[in-house]
C-alpha cells in the first residue's frame, strides 16, 4: 500500500490537550477566565464579610466591589442589614453610605451601636421606581460613596445591566435588596443571595456566584449561643402534706 501523503502545515498549531497548563490554569490566558469547578480568583477587589463561613464560599473571599450584588431576604428584617454591618465598618470612613428607597426609616441609635457614628449616612427617598434606579445609577457614575444600598422590586433586565456597568466603573460596594421571587429571573449580577431567618441569625443560599453551584445553606449566627437552662436555678417548694379540710370553713380563692 502506498504511503499516505503528508499534508502541508499551514501554521496551524495542534489543539491544546486537557492536561495543558493553559487549561489547568485558564487565568494565565486572561484574568477574567476561570474553571467552572473552582471559585473565581481574579483581580477583583473584595472586602471581608466578617463571617468566615460565608467568606469561604465567595470568590475572592468577600463582598466584591465595583459589582452588582443582589440580596433577596425572604422577609424584611431577617438579617440583611446585620449581615452587612462588618463590611460597613471596614470600608473608607471618609466616604458616605447611601440608602436609596429603604422600606423603613433608618434607626440612628442602631447606627451608633454599630460604631458607624463617624460615617455620613445619606437617605434618599425617590418618588417612583424609575427615580430609584436613576438615583442609583447617578451615584455609581459619580463614585459618590463607599457603600450604596438600593431597595427595588421589579427591575427590567436592561436596567440591571446599566447599573452593573455603572458599578464596574466605580469602587463602590453596591448591593440591591430585592424580593425573593426574583431569584428565578435572570440577572447580570455575578453574586446573588437568598436569606432565610433562623433562630440565631440568618441562613444564606447562594443562588449565583462565579464558580460551582453551592447546594447547601450557610448558617450565619449573629447572636451567641444561649446559656444552657438549668432546672436547679429555682428554690424547691416542699409541701409533702396537704392541709386538712376543716368543716364549716370556706376554701380561699387561691385553692379553687
Amino acid at each position: 500500500m502506498p504511503a499516505r501523503p503528508k499534508l502541508p502545515n499551514y501554521g496551524i498549531k495542534p489543539m491544546t490537550t486537557l492536561h495543558s497548563p493553559l487549561l489547568q490554569h485558564p487565568e494565565r490566558i486572561h484574568p477574567a477566565l476561570w474553571r467552572g469547578s473552582q471559585l473565581f480568583h481574579g483581580q477583583a477587589t473584595t472586602v471581608r464579610t466578617g463571617f468566615a463561613t460565608l467568606d469561604d464560599e465567595l470568590p475572592g473571599h468577600g463582598w466584591p466591589l465595583s459589582s452588582l450584588i443582589e440580596i433577596m431576604p425572604s422577609q424584611p428584617g431577617c438579617g440583611e442589614l446585620r449581615l452587612l454591618q462588618p463590611a460597613l465598618t471596614a470600608l473608607d470612613t471618609e466616604r458616605s453610605i447611601m440608602l436609596v428607597n429603604p422600606p423603613h426609616s433608618p434607626h440612628f441609635h442602631c447606627w451608633l451601636n454599630w460604631g458607624l457614628h463617624d460615617r455620613r449616612l445619606v437617605w434618599i427617598r425617590p418618588q417612583t421606581p424609575g427615580d430609584t434606579l436613576w438615583a442609583a445609577e447617578q451615584i455609581l457614575k459619580h463614585n459618590a460613596c463607599s457603600v450604596l444600598l438600593c431597595w427595588a422590586s421589579q427591575v427590567h433586565p436592561a436596567s440591571l445591566r446599566r447599573l452593573h456597568l455603572a458599578a464596574r466603573q466605580s469602587g463602590v460596594l453596591f448591593i440591591m435588596l430585592r424580593p425573593p421571587l426574583v431569584a428565578r429571573q435572570a440577572s447580570p449580577a455575578p453574586l446573588r443571595l437568598v436569606l432565610q431567618p433562623s433562630m440565631q441569625g440568618t441562613a444564606i443560599h447562594i443562588v449565583k456566584r462565579q464558580g460551582p453551584i453551592c447546594d447547601k445553606q450557610l448558617p450565619i449566627n449573629f447572636y451567641p449561643d444561649p446559656a444552657p437552662y438549668s432546672t436547679n436555678t429555682h428554690a424547691t417548694l416542699d409541701q409533702p402534706l396537704s392541709a386538712d379540710a376543716q368543716p364549716g370553713h370556706q376554701l380561699p380563692e387561691l385553692v379553687r
